[in-house]
């Protein structure tokens, strides 16, 4: 058995579009608890008295955990590859959300499953899917890790009212337990039956052919190496502050447009606008990067939140202006992270995505959860947004200016390595009648 190469978009498609299937239904589910906690609140505070500050203490119990564990996991990843962590994650996630509609009355069952949740949460991170994703494709790798992360606005769409709905008519505990129930009955066949790498396909190819597939990246490009790249760092950066800007500003959506002169009724009403937007978002970037290169479109995208901060401050209490800068903003919010994974995939190549994806995915994680916080803290303070507003301004030039200096992609000879000298499985096909590579 051996192999040869295979170069273009359409093939690839063709040989691997059950895994981008499958990895939209792992990101789809690994929203579940982002989109649903919300509407869950106020059917627990009824039922137990619990504030709202102690039920959010069980959500916030993820971040740290993500933050610490990140770069292991991606480690992980890299060794074994990420369809194993995939099942764990989305089964150990459907079990979890199960158990939270038997909790109570002490508030301590809630923050214990929560900790099994933030565990469990760890094993369906973006870099388990963009890594398979990365490794299958490589001319259609833009559109491919795009279509598969729009699972998370398909999340976006469908959580929230399927909880109330849930809720409405059967209560919050079987609200908890049919929410993931329906995601699960989704995402677990699809992932066991159709989510695959690299690795597990390397693991059915005998002898030299399988350490072709395997070899991704320069000998000399370790994991450590890369990590302590002065490339990286500024592209770690880069993904860090724009994922602040636009996270911090979707995160107080509601509160920034009602301080801006809407009513309630009217910001909640524009709110989904982003959900859509940030779907057409990822695949219009995702088409652009299999055919721009991508720290130009990375430079311009990171541009328009200016555009929905300048809208917001000189446009106060007016829907339209809002609504335009809610469609900027999703744009955005639906770019950053296929930004961040395309251009990881391309200047490091493939053999240390895991630990390096992983690694910006725990520093973002610890960006955007701090970043929220330090907006409402200038809000407690001043009454206003107008100076976080202002701010992201210069945040984003900074994010575009960084991704900018990354310059061209580099080829198989570079010291740095990034694109691989023994090309990914997707650019293979496999042939029982050929002899093994030399």
């Amino acid at each position: 058995m051996s192999v040869r190469l295979e170069g273009n978009s359409r093939a690839e498609w063709r040989q691997h579009w059950p895994t981008v299937i499958a990895a939209m239904a792992g990101v789809a589910m690994s929203t579940i608890n982002s989109y649903s906690v919300g509407v869950f609140i106020e059917p627990l505070q009824q039922a137990f008295g619990w504030s709202r500050a102690a039920i959010s203490l069980g959500p916030a119990l993820t971040a740290p955990v993500v933050i610490v564990l990140a770069p292991f996991l991606g480690l992980a990843i890299d060794r074994i590859g990420p369809r194993r962590i995939g099942i764990i994650g989305v089964t150990a996630l459907f079990l979890c959300n199960v158990l939270l509609g038997a909790v109570g009355p002490s508030i301590w069952s809630w923050w214990a499953v929560w900790g099994l949740i933030a565990v469990g949460n760890l094993f369906i991170q973006p870099s388990v899917w963009t890594a398979a994703i990365s490794g299958m494709f490589s001319a259609g790798r833009g559109l491919a890790l795009a279509i598969a992360l729009c699972g998370s606005g398909i999340g976006s769409m469908i959580t929230p009212y399927l909880s109330y709905t849930l809720i409405s008519h059967f209560g919050w505990r079987l609200g908890f337990v049919g929410l993931s129930s329906f995601w699960g009955f989704i995402a677990i066949p699809l992932v066991y039956f159709l989510f695959t790498s690299i690795k597990d396909i390397a693991r059915k190819i005998p002898g030299r052919a399988a350490a072709a597939v395997l070899t991704a990246a320069p000998a000399a490009a370790t994991g450590r190496r890369q990590l302590l790249s002065w490339k990286f760092m500024r592209l770690a950066a880069a993904g860090g502050i724009i994922a602040s800007v636009v996270l911090s500003l979707v995160m107080n959506l509601v509160p920034v447009l009602t301080w801006n002169g809407l009513t309630r009724a009217e910001a909640a009403g524009l709110a989904p606008l982003l959900g859509i937007t940030s779907i057409a978002g990822r695949l219009l970037i995702g088409f652009l990067l299999d055919r721009v290169p991508g720290t130009l479109l990375a430079g311009a995208s990171v541009c328009l939140p200016i555009a929905a901060s300048l809208l917001l401050l000189t446009q106060p209490a007016s829907v339209p202006a809002a609504a335009v800068a809610i469609l900027i903003l999703g744009f955005t919010l639906g770019a950053e992270l296929d930004l961040v994974s395309y251009l990881t995939s391309r200047y490091f190549g493939l053999q240390n995505f895991g630990l390096l994806f992983g690694t910006i995915g725990g520093l973002i994680t610890l960006l955007t959860s701090l970043a929220p916080l330090a907006m409402n803290s200038v809000y407690d303070a001043t009454g206003s947004y107008a100076h976080p507003l202002w701010a992201y301004l210069p945040l984003c030039l900074l994010s575009a200016i960084l991704f900018l200096s990354l310059g061209r992609y580099p080829t198989a000879g570079d010291t740095e390595g990034s694109e691989p000298a023994a090309v990914s499985l997707a650019q293979y096909r496999m042939s029982p009648s050929a002899p093994p590579p030399a």
